[in-house]
Parts: C-alpha cells; structure tokens; sequence
C-alpha cells in the first residue's frame, strides 16, 4: 500500500502581458475587442482588462470608437464592415495609460461555404457518431487559409413534464418527522417542457489549401457528435462560420493550438510566448500576446435529428427519479414534503393525480428550465 499527497502546481516563472483578441469582418455589424490578461497556473480564470481605450482606424482615417459592454469585452459604438483595399490598426490605451497597436490589416480574399451537411461516422477508436462536413471550393478564388467557429443549439423536452404545480400549504409537524399539510395543484404559469440551449465551440478549429493541387476543401469536419450525447435526442441544429485568413494569422493561431489543449484559446496559461501583430509602444520590450485581423465570413445553418441517422434514441441528461407517494399514507406523506420542499421536485403524470395518489420527479426530468431556457431562439425551425 501507498498514499499520494495532493500536489498543487504554481507558476515559477510568470509572464504579466495583455493579451488581445479581435477579428473584424466584412459583415455590417458592431465589432468587437476582448481584451484580458495572462494568468498563473493556480488561478482558475483569467484576468479582464477593463475601462480601456479602444478603437480601430483605417486607411482613410475613419476612427472606430469602442465601449465596453461587459467585463473585457468592447463593441464598436457603430455598425462597420471590413471594405476590400482599406487597412486597418488597432489602438489601445489600458486604464494605466499603456498603449498598444497592431500592424496594419487588410481584408482577405472571399469564400464560401458552398455545402455544410452531416453524416453518420465511426471514428478510429470505434466510437460512433454524427460529423458535422464543411466543403468550399476556391478553384477561381485566392482563399487558402481557413479558420471556424460554431455555435451548436440543441432543444430540450423535459421527459417527466406534467402541465400542472404542486404546493403544499397549512403545513402542521407532528411528532417522529410525520407532519400534515394541504395539497393545491394549480397550472404552471410558463413554458416548462421545451426549452433550448447554446454552446459556442472552443478551440482553434482550421484547414489550409495551399498544399493541395485544387484548392477544394471537402468533407473538413468541423464537428463530431458521440451518437450517444442527449444534444441530439431532440432537436440539434448548428450554425458555423468561415473565416479566410491571412498566412500570418493562420500561422499564430495554428502555432497557438500546438502549444494548448485548453478550452480558451489566447487568454489561457501559456506555456511560451507566440509572436503576434500587436506590440507597446510605452514599454518597447514589452510582451502583447494576441492578433488582429480583417477576415471575410461564410457561414452557414443545418438541422438534424437523430431518426435522420440510422441510431438508437440517446439517453436524457440526467436519471429521472419518478417516485409514486400515497398522500393519506403519514410515512409517504412525509417523504412527499421532503421531495417538494427540499429536493424541488416537480409533480409528474402520475396515477391519480386529483386524488391523494402523486407522482414527482426531480426538477431535471420534470421542469426543463432548471437546465436550460424556455426561450425560442429567433431561428430556430422544427
């Protein structure tokens, strides 16, 4: 027999830099400007960089102001679009009056999604699931770096739902835990049996071209779903952005992912420090770690369900503890208050629910906005 001792890593050597991310595109929109800072391995966030000074000017000596709207995160005060043949730079004051800008950018060359699609795939290790394929085809164009995002969006029924509430009233204790009280069922005042979820992707997701003779990408997986996820027991649908970037750009991040396997990207632990496009002009040696960019979009919406694909039904969330309880029994009556109060369990089709015989499940199987929202995306079809 051994024992371990817990052994808690920290920083040796720590390197205090801004760390910036921003890619402004061709589409009429407000664009943004995260800003954070690094952080040392026994921290568990990173550090926001806030009350900063930011905008971004152009070749033409348009200047885009931008303000903070949360926590790191800044907004152009104005709706803009990344025009082909205009430079841009990015300037940046910190609330300690550092400043900081980028290399001028230029917007690169157009791309689009020309079939995003999915399919049934078994992986190298036998797992089984749902690929999500990107094709674009540039044999005319002069795109050959690619970066994507996605944004997967997944409905959620509550398998348990029963249209009504269970309250209970007039509570009265009596002695050895037994206590009698009133039953009232009334109808749920919102919607508790859909709901939707969001998830953005992570990572750096890239594809290049410019080894291959034809300039085609085809059948770039941009997702894999295990047949397995309870994502696609409803509904699924997933909307997925192309960005074409420059060689420079798609060398840092390409060069960021082979140093990280972490969920966040640039505002992560470094383990070294990657040369981007943006540099202090207070301190000259200074360290900048991030990039600015100007990158076209193409993107892209699919829906799927799983009887689309020859699989079983997935298995919900969580373990749905139905529970049948006999109100005029004093011992069930007693569990039934516990349930209710304490555990939130929500009533549930159940054998006689205007009697005294009740069915409750927990709120995750019963209520579906305890996992997730009742709010209909604008997109979202059936």
């Amino acid at each position: 027999m051994s024992c371990r001792e817990p052994f808690e890593p920290e920083s040796i050597e720590f390197l205090d830099a801004l760390v910036v991310e921003s890619t402004i595109t061709n589409q009429l929109k407000h664009q943004e400007v995260k800003l954070s800072r690094t952080y040392r391995l026994e921290d568990n966030e990173p550090k926001t960089e806030n009350n900063a000074n930011v905008r971004i000017q152009d070749s033409n000596n348009t200047i885009y102001t931008f303000s903070q709207n949360q926590d790191g995160i800044y907004i152009s005060d104005t709706e803009f679009q990344a025009q082909d043949g205009v430079m841009y730079q990015l300037f940046i004051v910190t609330q300690d009056g550092n400043e900081y800008q980028s290399s001028e950018v230029t917007l690169t060359p157009t791309s689009e999604i020309s079939n995003l699609y999915a399919e049934l795939t078994t992986k190298n290790n036998g797992e089984q699931g749902i690929s999500v394929f990107v094709d674009s085809d540039n044999t005319l164009g002069e795109a050959k770096y690619f970066k994507y995002n996605y944004e997967e969006t997944y409905k959620i029924i509550a398998p348990n739902y029963f249209p009504y509430d269970i309250s209970l009233i007039n509570l009265i204790f009596i002695d050895f835990g037994l206590i009698e009280y009133d039953i009232v069922i009334t109808e749920r005042e919102q919607e508790e049996r859909v709901c939707y979820s969001t998830e953005k992707s992570f990572g750096v997701i890239q594809t290049a071209t410019n080894d291959l003779e034809n300039n085609i990408i085809s059948r770039f997986e941009v997702n894999f779903i295990p047949i397995t996820s309870p994502k696609i027991r409803d509904r699924y649908s997933i909307y997925v952005e192309q960005y074409v970037q420059s060689l420079e750009a798609y060398t840092f991040y390409k060069t960021i992912n082979e140093f990280s396997g972490s969920n966040n990207i640039l505002s992560q632990i470094q383990p070294g420090y990657v040369l981007g496009n943006i540099q202090s002009n207070s301190e000259v040696s200074e360290k900048v770690i991030g990039y600015f960019e100007a990158a076209t979009i193409s993107s892209d919406r699919i829906y799927f369900n799983y009887t689309d694909f020859d699989i079983q039904l997935p298995d919900y969330y969580y373990d749905c503890d139905l529970r049948t309880f006999d109100y005029n029994d004093p011992y069930e009556r007693a569990r039934l208050y516990s349930l209710v109060t304490h555990n939130s369990y929500k009533l549930a089709s159940g054998v006689n629910n205007t009697g005294t015989i009740f069915d409750v499940v927990n709120s995750e199987c019963g209520d579906c906005t305890s996992i997730s929202s009742n709010i209909r995306p604008d997109f979202w079809e059936d």
